[in-house]
C-alpha cells in the first residue's frame, strides 16, 4: 500500500505525521461520511466533504494573543486553527483552479490541523493520539477529468500559496518569530533535568528510543507497518498515550517558562501585535465570506 513519507529529522509540527495517519485512514475507508449538520455549506459540490477526525468548535477568540503567540497545548488548538484556516484556503483555492479547467485533482491529503512539535498538546494527544485531523469544509477527491500538466500544476499550486499568504502575511512573520525564540528554553535547568526522565520512562512502557525524535521515528514506523485503519488508530492512540505521560514532567517545567517568555515577548512587540489583533479577525472573516468556509479549531480532548 503507498503511503506518504514522513522525514525523519525533528518536524516543526506533528502535521505531517498526521498526514501519513489521515491519508491512510482516507485510503482505507470505503467512502467519505457525510459532514456534520453544523459543518459549513461547501460553495463548491464536485466532490464529498472529508470526514473530520477531531470535533471542532467554530469562531474567533476574543483576544488572538495566544492563537499567534501560543505558550500552551491549550493555545495550540487556537494555532491550529489559524493555520489549518490557511491550509484550506490554500487547498481551495488549488482545487478550484483544477476545476475551472475540468482537469482532474492530483491526489493529495486533505487541509488538515498540525500540532506544534515545540509545544505538544498533552491532553489531546493522550485521548487522540498523534492524529489531528482534517478541517472542516475540505474535500477529498475529483470529479474527475482530463489528467493536468505539469505547467497546470505549478500554476494552480502557485495561485494557492498566494491565496494562503494573503492570510499568512498577517500573522506569519511575528508567529515564526515567537516559536524561533523558544529554542533557548531548552537549555533551562528545570527543562533539562526534567527531559532525562524521557527515556526512562519510555522504556518502562515498553517503547525503546534514546530521544523525542527518535521516538517519533519508531512512531512512523509502527504506522507505516499497519494495514488495518482500527488497528492502525489504536496505534496511534496507544503511542499518543505513552508520549503524553512521558512527556508531563518536560511540559512542566517549559510552560511557565513560555509563559514568562511571551509577556516580554508581547511587550517588545506590542505595536505589531496590536494591529494583528485588530486586522487579523477582519481578514479572516473576509476570507470566510470569499471561499465559502468557516474558521474552525480542534475541541478539547474528550469533546
Amino acid at each position: 500500500m503507498s503511503r506518504p513519507a514522513r522525514h525523519s529529522r525533528r518536524p516543526r509540527s506533528f502535521g505531517a505525521l498526521g498526514a501519513v495517519l489521515v491519508g491512510t485512514f482516507l485510503t482505507l475507508s470505503s467512502g467519505c461520511s457525510a459532514p456534520a449538520d453544523d459543518a459549513p455549506t461547501r460553495s463548491d459540490t464536485s466532490a464529498p466533504a472529508a470526514e473530520p477526525t477531531t470535533a471542532v468548535s467554530y469562531g474567533l477568540p476574543q483576544d488572538v494573543t495566544p492563537m499567534v503567540l501560543p505558550a500552551s497545548g491549550a493555545d495550540t488548538r487556537l494555532t491550529q486553527g489559524l493555520e489549518g484556516f490557511t491550509s484550506l484556503i490554500r487547498s481551495k483555492t488549488v482545487r478550484a483552479c483544477f476545476t475551472s479547467v475540468h482537469a482532474q485533482l492530483p491526489d493529495a491529503p486533505p487541509a488538515m490541523f498540525g500540532r506544534l512539535f515545540e509545544i505538544p498538546d498533552l491532553e489531546t494527544i493522550a485521548h487522540n493520539g498523534f492524529t489531528s485531523g482534517t478541517v472542516p469544509g475540505e474535500q477529498v477527491s475529483s470529479a474527475g477529468g482530463a489528467a493536468p500538466d505539469s505547467a497546470l500544476v505549478q500554476s494552480c499550486g502557485q495561485k494557492g500559496d498566494a491565496a494562503a499568504a494573503e492570510l499568512q502575511s498577517v500573522y506569519g512573520p511575528l508567529f515564526s518569530r515567537w516559536l524561533g525564540g523558544l529554542a533557548p528554553l531548552e537549555t533551562q535547568d528545570a527543562v533539562v533535568s526534567a527531559r532525562k526522565t524521557l527515556t526512562g520512562c519510555l522504556a518502562d512502557k515498553g517503547v525503546q528510543a534514546k530521544d523525542e525524535n527518535d521516538f517519533f521515528n519508531g512512531v512512523d514506523k509502527k504506522i507505516q507497518e499497519i494495514d488495518d485503519r482500527d488497528a492502525m488508530k489504536a496505534e496511534d492512540r496507544r503511542l499518543g498515550a505513552i508520549y503524553a505521560t512521558c512527556m508531563k514532567p518536560v511540559e512542566a517545567a517549559r510552560e511557565p517558562l513560555r509563559a514568562k517568555a511571551r509577556e516580554q515577548f508581547v511587550a517588545e512587540h506590542k505595536d505589531e501585535l496590536a494591529q494583528i489583533r485588530t486586522s487579523l479577525p477582519d481578514r479572516i472573516a473576509t476570507m470566510e465570506k470569499r471561499y465559502g468556509i468557516r474558521f474552525s479549531v480542534p475541541a478539547p480532548a474528550g469533546h
